[in-house]
């Protein structure tokens, strides 16, 4: 068991109650615009605090990384490109797993045994100056990094660490894009919505994420989401995200990583993503 069992599970139970997939659920509205599965990550979220996990443990940050993963392959994206993938090994080449299929029945049952020994949780990518932990990607032997995004979580404490989580987003992205500059890059911010009365530091992180944006080496796309603690236990996405603005929104923000990926990749390839993008 990983740190990501309990999310997996979450998935799993969420997809048979609604008798449904990610892969097979309908991703874009008659206008154009992504149909986010919000339910899923409300329920992922809670289930990083409700057993006891603080938002500093990591766990709400794995959260957000499996429900912003379950989105790109639900935009048809391949599930096993994507990580982190729902099953273990959560990071995998797909060519690995098309060897494994190639072999006879009891060969392929002792690899797909040993094979989480070999594997990794987490996905590093070299930058033009340093390996990268990514949270969020898509990638394969064949394209290399086509989509990486960073997730950043916090709770409280806005004005003594608003400022770092600047300075680290902004050097990560340059040194990404430096080596990979047709990579779609994306980071995702999810606050406290209490931040909300704090007008200095809601205004400070809105101009930070816009500003991550603003050049041609640094981030494609960015969002600001914003989550209600309710005093039962339950993370729900906010009301007060009507106050942020549509371009940092999580609906503009998958509609801009599914759109420039299939505009830089190759014509023949992410066939289901496109088929979904053209059944408007």
């Amino acid at each position: 068991m990983d740190s990501y069992q309990k999310f997996e599970d979450a998935i799993v139970e969420y997809w048979e109650a609604q008798g449904t997939s990610s892969v097979r659920r309908p991703y874009w509205s008659d206008a154009g615009e992504p149909l986010l599965e919000i339910p899923l990550l409300e329920k992922l979220l809670t289930v990083a605090v409700r057993d006891g996990s603080s938002a500093q443990s990591g766990s709400l940050a794995k959260a957000l990384d499996m429900w912003v993963a379950e989105e790109l392959r639900a935009a048809g994206f391949d599930a096993q490109s994507v990580w982190p993938r729902l099953v273990r090994p959560r990071v995998l080449d797909p060519s690995v797993l098309r060897f494994i299929g190639s072999l006879d029945a009891r060969t392929a049952e002792k690899c797909c045994e040993v094979l989480p020994r070999f594997a990794s949780a987490n996905a590093s990518v070299l930058g033009s100056t340093y390996c990268k932990q990514v949270d969020v990607g898509l990638s394969s032997w064949m394209t290399g990094p086509e989509i990486l995004i960073s997730t950043k979580t916090m709770s409280s404490a806005f004005g003594k660490n608003l400022a770092n989580r600047f300075e680290e987003a902004y050097g990560d992205a340059k040194n990404l894009k430096g080596r990979h500059p047709l990579a779609t890059l994306g980071f995702f911010f999810l606050l406290n919505s209490s931040i909300v009365d704090e007008p200095r530091n809601f205004s400070k992180a809105i101009t930070m994420l816009q500003k991550l944006r603003v050049e041609d080496d640094a981030y494609d796309a960015t969002c600001l989401m914003l989550v209600d603690w309710e005093e039962d236990g339950r993370l729900a996405i906010s009301p007060l995200n009507e106050k942020v603005p549509e371009e940092l929104s999580a609906t503009s923000f998958f509609r801009e990583i599914v759109d420039l990926t299939l505009l830089r990749g190759a014509p023949e390839s992410h066939e289901l993503a496109r088929e979904k993008r053209r059944l408007l």
